[in-house]
């Protein structure tokens, strides 16, 4: 058996706003292993980039446990961390925000090296820049650039490049494409992978465009109101969803072939998402869910495995695998 090289339990982030705790990260739970991509997907304001942020410590969590090669990084001190921090990288979701624009692309790069003294001269320092903007596409003319000179989709890559500087072993990419031109997209996911291959990088790939998820990733988690709501292989969740908002979420999803499109059934949400803050005890997701019964709004549902490494939170996910649920709405 692999051991997973992240093992996140339980995982809380809350935020206190003055009028209750926004609970934007409730007590999330899975395993990545070593070289794989797991997809964390779901609508704006899920929590998925605030996971992301709070497993690699970026944030503080409010409680849970995050193990890295067998080490509980939450209960590290500084320094500790100091190293663990060469491992954990980030992409950042905007590279026009992401880049000082005070600084060279050298610069930029160079950083990471700077800070964790990774070179014994400015040669080698130099080189290994040279290097890793080979590695992303770009070439030593662009070194002494300023980002502004930059199309995003190079921008993305001068952000790639300083995430790869001291060959870290894990990356969060928190939707790395969605501030890019779509005929861009395309190109830097395939950079992603190809990098991945060649350097044995594990991803967390965070997202809310399903198809590309779909693509890059091996397993996929869907999250909804700071919960997991299920978690399966990546082709398995997608022809096989078994959770409501799964369901809907994946029929949103356009097929490129207009007879299938329009013959297909489109799965509409009702009422808005609520607010985090100070959420009711039950199944974040009732007021919208087609199936729910009284006791999906008094008991919050376990996240378990229902079929083989599929996991959901639903109370009625065995009918509605079986196809017995009827719906209450």
């Amino acid at each position: 058996m692999v051991e997973p090289l992240i093992s996140a339990r339980n995982i809380k982030k809350h935020f206190d706003v003055g009028v209750g705790m926004l609970k934007a990260v409730d007590g999330i739970s899975f395993d990545i292993y070593p070289g794989e991509t797991f997809g964390l997907v779901g609508e704006s304001g899920c929590g998925k980039s605030t996971a992301g942020r709070t497993i690699i410590r970026l944030y503080e969590p409010t409680d849970g446990e995050l193990y890295f090669n067998g080490k509980n990084v939450y209960k590290l001190s500084r320094h500790e961390m100091q190293e663990v921090r060469r491992n954990f990288q980030m992409i950042f979701q905007d590279p026009y925000a992401s880049l000082n624009p005070r600084m060279t692309v050298e610069e930029i790069v160079g950083e990471p090296l700077d800070i964790h003294k990774a070179y014994k001269s400015q040669k080698q320092r130099h080189e290994r820049i040279i290097e890793l903007l080979e590695l992303v596409g770009l070439s030593e003319e662009h070194a002494n650039r300023f980002p502004h000179e930059f199309s995003g989709g190079q921008r993305q890559r001068v952000g790639i490049a300083r995430a790869l500087a001291l060959n870290p072993k894990f990356i969060v990419c928190d939707e790395p494409i969605s501030a890019l031109d779509v005929s861009i997209q395309a190109q830097v996911v395939n950079l992603l992978k190809d990098l991945q291959k060649r350097l044995g990088l594990t991803y967390l790939f965070i997202a809310h465009d399903l198809s590309m998820v779909r693509y890059i990733s091996d397993r996929v988690g869907v999250m909804y109101l700071g919960h997991m709501m299920e978690l399966a292989n990546s082709e398995e969740l997608y022809e096989n969803p078994i959770h409501p908002y799964t369901r809907a979420l994946l029929s949103a999803i356009p097929i490129p072939d207009p007879e299938i499109q329009r013959n297909r059934h489109r799965i509409m949400l009702e009422g808005d998402v609520p607010s985090p803050i100070n959420p009711k005890e039950g199944c974040r997701f009732v007021d919208r869910c087609p199936y729910a019964v009284q006791k999906c709004r008094e008991v919050t549902p376990e996240f378990e495995e229902i079929s083989e490494k599929h996991f959901t939170a639903c109370h009625r996910a065995g009918e509605i695998m079986r196809g017995t649920a009827k719906t209450t709405k």
